[in-house]
């Protein structure tokens, strides 16, 4: 079920841990040496400008092959035999398999080149589902979705990949609202949101449990890009802007002037409310994506408050925000100053930054900019005497 080898890479954290601990002065240089010997590594994860060079060239490559493959068989254009669907299946197929022979036989793991595998697998199958919509004369986007799930989520489910779960989330989002917008009809701008609302807490709460489990070490960035990605819908389902501009762009709400849309009350009091309850939820639960979402929520809440109920000077309201924002951080750090409620302003010591984790990169491209060398001006002309038009001189 799993494409990467799970030991591998729960030692890779363990030892990424170690290191944050060393940097802490919590453990000895023997000690992580002991560590680091018993938990052994050997995948291959390249830094972050080597993986997207990779990556590129990964797909140049496989752009390359594809356009070789359309010069060799272009006839297959006019005969209309499937050949769109063919050379779909055909390229999914050769990249899961060049990406399963990658990942067993070079021991990579998010290298560069087998993420440009997984992705251009994945888009050639979503092509083979299109194309094949298209031959049986079907353009249901419900149906489309729902043949696409499955297959977004075995991907995640086998390659933990963050963009893959990212998708897999959307996709479900928009399956929620095609039936609903389906099964209710003229009701569906009433319902809409509040399916949104229930459907982003069911899969909040179940992403919540899963994310605490320790077996689920493999997909626990998974679980909280989807976690983070819930909570931002949850909240862009209540908030009173998108609920009235979506209105009257896929519900056909027509408001006349003064109109307000339905329960604007209670939209008005979800889009004050819910970015306080993510902050306080945050920090109560040291729960950096609840803190992360509430924080970014609250923002797009004071926006649409702005953008409604202006009271004119715009340049005033935004200095005595920031003026107001700036006295909030620093009384919050003066406060957190010493260790509070389990919450401390001082810097983590983490040995995994991305600065030390590519320091290496940055040196070499660092020294690739070093200043060329002074031109010398010593070189001297010969003796010799100017002529013509009466000038004089020597060279």
């Amino acid at each position: 079920m799993k494409a990467y080898n799970s030991n591998i890479l729960f030692n890779t954290s363990v030892k990424r841990k170690a290191e944050n601990w060393l940097a802490q002065k919590l453990i000895t240089e023997e000690q992580f040496i002991s560590i680091s010997n018993y938990y052994n590594t050997y995948s291959y994860t390249p830094n972050i400008f080597v993986r997207i060079g990779l990556f590129i060239f990964t797909c140049f490559i496989v752009l390359a092959s594809l356009g070789m493959y359309f010069l060799l068989f272009s006839s297959g254009f006019n005969t209309g035999s499937g050949f769109y669907e063919i050379t779909s299946l055909l390229y999914a197929i050769a990249c899961f398999t060049a990406l399963e022979l990658l990942i067993r036989k070079k021991q990579v793991y998010k290298a560069g080149s087998d993420d440009a595998l997984l992705y251009v697998g994945l888009i050639s199958i979503s092509l083979f589902i299109f194309s094949l919509m298209s031959s049986f004369e079907t353009d249901s986007p419900i149906v489309f979705f729902s043949s696409l799930l499955p297959i977004l989520f075995a991907a995640c489910v086998r390659y933990a990949d963050r963009l893959v779960t990212f998708a897999v989330t959307v996709c479900m989002y928009a399956i929620v609202f095609l039936i609903v917008q389906n099964l209710c009809g003229t009701f569906a701008k009433l319902i809409m949101p509040f399916a949104f609302m229930a459907f982003s807490a069911f899969l909040f709460f179940q992403l919540h449990y899963l994310h605490r489990k320790e077996r689920m070490h493999y997909w626990h960035s998974c679980l909280a890009l989807a976690k983070f990605v819930a909570l931002l819908i949850l909240y862009a389902s209540g908030n009173y802007y998108i609920i009235r501009e979506s209105g009257e762009e896929f519900f056909d709400l027509h408001l006349l002037p003064g109109q307000d849309i339905p329960l604007a009350v209670f939209f008005y009091v979800f889009t004050a409310v819910v970015p306080f309850i993510y902050v306080y939820l945050g920090l109560k639960n040291k729960d950096k994506i609840l803190l992360w979402a509430g924080l970014l929520v609250f923002a797009a809440g004071a926006i649409t408050f702005k953008y409604y109920f202006s009271m004119g000077h715009p340049e005033i309201t935004l200095t005595l925000g920031g003026a107001l924002l700036i006295l909030i951080a620093y009384f919050s750090i003066q406060y957190f100053k010493k260790p509070r409620h389990g919450i401390s302003f001082e810097e983590e010591q983490d040995a995994d930054s991305f600065l030390k984790t590519n320091a290496e990169a940055l040196i070499i491209m660092e020294g690739l900019k070093q200043e060329s060398p002074a031109i010398q001006n010593d070189f001297k002309f010969g003796g010799g005497q100017s002529g013509g038009a009466g000038s004089g001189g020597s060279f």
